[in-house]
C-alpha cells in the first residue's frame, strides 16, 4: 500500500495561493452568496406583503371616494371625526391627491372637479379619507 506521502502534489509558486488557501476561499464565498439569496428571500416576501397592503388600503379609499361622489351621498357631522389620528388623515389626504392626478391623466376632468369640489365643501370630508 502507498502512503499519501508518495502522492504527486500539485506544483505552487510563492506569488500563487495555495490550492488549500483557495478552497479556503471558496467555502468563505459560499455563506455570503446564502446569505445573500436568504436576504433577497426576505425582500421580497416583505415587498409582497407592502404590495398586498398597499392594494387593499387602494381599493378601500376608492371604494369611500365612490360613495361620496355618488349623487346621494350624505352630509356628515364632525362627530365622525373622532378616532383619527394626524397620520391617517395625511395619509388618506395624500391618496386623495394622487386619485385626483390620475383622474385628470385619465382626461375624467369633471370627476376630478367633482371631487374637489366636494372635498372643499364637505364638513366631514375627513370621514371619505377616513
Amino acid at each position: 500500500m502507498m502512503s499519501d506521502r508518495s502522492k504527486d502534489l500539485p506544483l505552487w509558486f510563492k506569488n500563487q495561493a495555495s490550492p488549500t488557501a483557495e478552497m479556503d476561499q471558496e467555502s468563505l464565498e459560499v455563506p455570503s452568496v446564502h446569505s445573500a439569496q436568504q436576504h433577497q428571500i426576505h425582500m421580497d416576501s416583505i415587498f409582497m406583503l407592502l404590495e398586498e397592503n398597499i392594494v387593499t388600503f387602494v381599493k378601500n379609499e376608492l371604494k369611500k371616494i365612490q360613495k361620496v361622489l355618488s349623487p346621494d351621498y350624505p352630509e356628515c357631522k364632525e362627530s365622525q371625526r373622532e378616532g383619527e389620528d394626524e397620520e391617517q388623515r395625511s395619509n388618506r389626504e395624500e391618496f386623495l391627491k394622487i386619485t385626483l392626478h390620475f383622474l385628470r391623466k385619465m382626461k375624467q376632468n369633471e370627476l376630478g372637479d367633482r371631487l374637489q369640489r366636494r372635498r372643499r365643501v364637505s364638513s366631514c370630508f375627513s370621514l371619505l379619507i377616513s
